[in-house]
Order: structure tokens, then sequence, then C-alpha cells
């Protein structure tokens, strides 16, 4: 490819990327909703009771909607929350006149999901309490919930109660940690609506799990809202390969081989690429392996305080890798030392080679990161900002394997692109 649609190719994706991620080009036509909250917005999810607006908010406004509410659990507020953290520990009693008046009690628990206590950020909801005498208030969630890991992928809920009814409303979702943009980052809603729902499917303390349609498809929702009727209880609290070739010729066994040796040549000449792409994968997925584990092994320790280290690591560590692996010996500066020893890896990268091994490696490093921590789907946003990434680190790979005028310029637009790509989501553009 000529460098200077090397150049062109890589400066319009970037461009498009971070536009489209940052919300300065919105593809999408949705409308914002209006502020005025009716009745015929709101679900009733008890007869004579009080009205949900079935969407989640940053603020006291439905202008900051986030998530929809996918399920509705009735029973006092205690029942519904012991239902979810302490299966093991429930208790009720049958209503059969012909049974022995003992209480029974919930033992199998054992593969239950176990959720703890979580913190997060405040989400707000809209509630009508007129049919019991009062007026419409937003509310804050009334306790937070998740299970799995802060700085991994994890379920997160979000429970809402009045003071006037026996239902909990719950937002609950999967999300991950981005290390890029320093928050979590939800990835679904309908899924993480099925796990919960399974949890109270055919339980001895479960009278009931149906789902009810009511329109809500904004949110991520897809018009549907799990409902669950608590029973009436009183809780207490590689041989194969080579035998194909025999189906072949000899000619075609002997093109397969010169094939297999041109490839060889080409991978030792080019040893100093797979390096970079494995080093920067690797940093990738050592970042997160990293947060895992000192978050399992000093759980007493907030995770914020590991993220203050580990991040640095990370947003410096892959632009240095990327111009010590790529930056010829004649070239180095700071890095001299460094060169010195990557100088025995072999020759130096081409600029169209370092762009390539960049952002197989950094885009390898993003998937392998994701899919470890059981993340399947994101928002386009999110893909088109870490697409902007790939190809900043990409640009910037190039540029350091030059050593003319050209490459300084891809070089200077590749770091400025980084250092962009890194301050829009710090700034709430992402």
């Amino acid at each position: 490819m000529n460098r200077r649609y090397l150049l062109l190719f890589g400066l319009l994706v970037l461009a498009a990327s971070y536009l489209v991620a940052g919300g300065v080009i919105d593809p999408s036509t949705e409308s914002p909703e209006p502020e005025t909250l009716d009745r015929d917005r709101l679900v009733q999810p008890e007869e004579n009771g009080s009205y949900i607006w079935p969407y989640t908010s940053r603020d006291r406004s439905t202008d900051e909607r986030t998530l929809a509410i996918n399920l509705i659990v009735h029973g006092s507020d205690e029942r519904v929350q012991r239902a979810l953290v302490a299966q093991e520990e429930l208790e009720w009693e049958e209503l059969d006149p012909d049974a022995e008046d003992e209480p029974e009690t919930y033992e199998d628990a054992e593969d239950s999901i176990q959720w703890d206590d979580a913190h997060g950020s405040s989400r707000y909801t809209y509630a009508d309490t007129g049919p019991h005498g009062g007026d419409g208030v937003w509310i804050e969630e009334s306790y937070q919930l998740h299970t799995g890991e802060y700085l991994g992928s994890r379920y997160h809920i979000r429970a809402y109660t009045t003071e006037h009814d026996d239902w909990t409303a719950i937002q609950v979702h999967q999300e991950h940690f981005d290390w890029f943009r320093l928050r979590h980052t939800v990835t679904d809603i309908q899924e993480s609506q099925n796990t919960l729902e399974a949890e109270f499917l055919d339980e001895p303390y479960v009278e009931e799990v149906r789902r009810e349609y009511h329109g809500t498809h904004g949110g991520w929702n897809d018009g549907w809202l799990s409902v669950i009727e608590l029973a009436a209880i009183t809780p207490v609290m590689v041989g194969s390969v080579l035998g194909l070739l025999g189906v072949f010729g000899a000619q075609t066994v002997q093109g397969l081989l010169r094939g297999t040796r041109g490839l060889a040549k080409w991978a030792y000449l080019n040893i100093r690429g797979f390096i970079l792409a494995g080093a920067l994968a690797g940093l990738v997925v050592g970042v997160r392996s990293a947060g895992l584990a000192v978050e399992a092994a000093v759980p007493w320790i907030t995770p914020q305080a590991f993220v203050v280290v580990l991040y640095p690591i990370l947003v410096i560590g892959l632009p240095v890798t990327t111009i010590v692996l790529t930056q010829s010996l004649d070239t180095a500066g700071r890095f001299l030392r460094l060169q010195r020893v990557v100088n025995w890896l072999g020759d130096p990268l081409e600029p169209q080679s370092a762009f390539a091994f960049t952002v197989v490696g950094l885009g390898g490093g993003f998937v392998l990161d994701f899919v470890a921590i059981g993340v399947m789907a994101l928002p386009i946003e999110l893909l088109l900002h870490r697409l902007g990434l790939i190809v900043t680190l990409g640009l910037l790979a190039a540029g350091s394997a030059r050593s003319d005028v050209e490459g300084a310029v891809l070089f200077g637009v590749g770091l400025l692109g980084w250092i962009i790509g890194l301050a829009m989501p710090l700034f709430g553009y992402l």
C-alpha cells in the first residue's frame, strides 16, 4: 500500500471513528425523551398500586435515560432482597391445611448466583404514588448488588422500591470495566434478564414466573418485562491433518511444502513484528489479569486504588512498546539502550508491516480481553472508539519505522490521535 494512501486511510478511519464514538456525528434518529411523565408512559406493576417509569436515568430527568427496568418481583422489600442474597436461609410455611405445621427450609442454593453488595453511580426512576395519595417523585435505587469481578465482567443489579407497595423493580445488566474509559461499560441487559429470571424458575418459594409486554423498546429492551410472584412464605432469613495429505497428489504436496517454506522464511524476516503483536496483546490482557488478581488477593482495598497504578502502565506502555519494537537503531533516541537489545530480534520492520502487526496485536488484545471476561457484544460507539485507538497506534508504528519527514507526520498524527482517544472518555465524550 502506498504510504500516502496509508496516511489518508488512517486519517479517514480515525476521524470517522472518533466523531461517531464521541457523539459529534450521531447515526441514530432517536429523538430525546420529553420531560413530562404521563401515566400512559408508566407501568403499574400491581392493581391499585403505584406507577413506575420503566427506565432508569442518570439524573432526575427523562433526558438522561439509560437502561430499561427488566424485572418486577412481587413481595415485601425484605423478602425480595432476601430471595436474591440469602436463598439458603429461606423458610416458608406450606398453605396446605393437611400438612404438618412446621416451616420448610430451602437448602438447594449451591448452584444459585451469589450476589454481593455493590457500589456504583446512582440511577433514578420515576414513581407515581397517586393511588396511595402521594405524588410523582424521582427515586434512587434502594440497593445495588453484583456478582463477578469489579475489574472484570459482572452482572449488576439496581433495585427500586416505594414505601407504599409490595414489589421491587429491578434493572439488571452485564457490564465490564473498560480500562480506556476508567469506568464500566454495559454490554447486555436481555441475557442478564434471562439469567436472573432463571434463578426463580421451579423454586419452592416462587409462585409464578411470567413475561408481560409493555412496549418498552428503549434502553436496550425488547418490550418484555419479567414478573416474579413470590409464594406466601415466611422468610427468616494435530495427526488428523497429516492424514489428509494422502488425498492430495505429489505436486500438490510439493506446492504446499514450498508455500510452507516461503511462509517460514517470511515469518523469520518479520520476527520482530510477531513479538510486537504479542507484546501489545499481552499488555492489554496482562493489565486486566493483574487487576483481577490483586482484586481477589486484597479484597479489603477498593479496586479504584489498583486502577491508579495499572492505567498508566496500559496507556503509556502500549505506545512505548510500539516505538521500541518498530524504531530502527539508527534513529533511536530516548530508548537507545532498549533498542540495542531489540536489535538482536532481527531487521527493523517496514512501515506497512509495522502498521499491520500493530493493528493485529492491539486488535487481538482487545478481542482476547473481552472474551476472557465473557463480553460477546459491545455498543457501536465503543467499537468505533477501539477501532480509532487501533488505527492511531498503527500510524504511530508506521511513522516510528521511518526516519524521514513523512514518517514524522505519521508519528505525529498517531501520537495525537492516541492522546485524543484517551482523553475522550475522560472528558465525557464516550
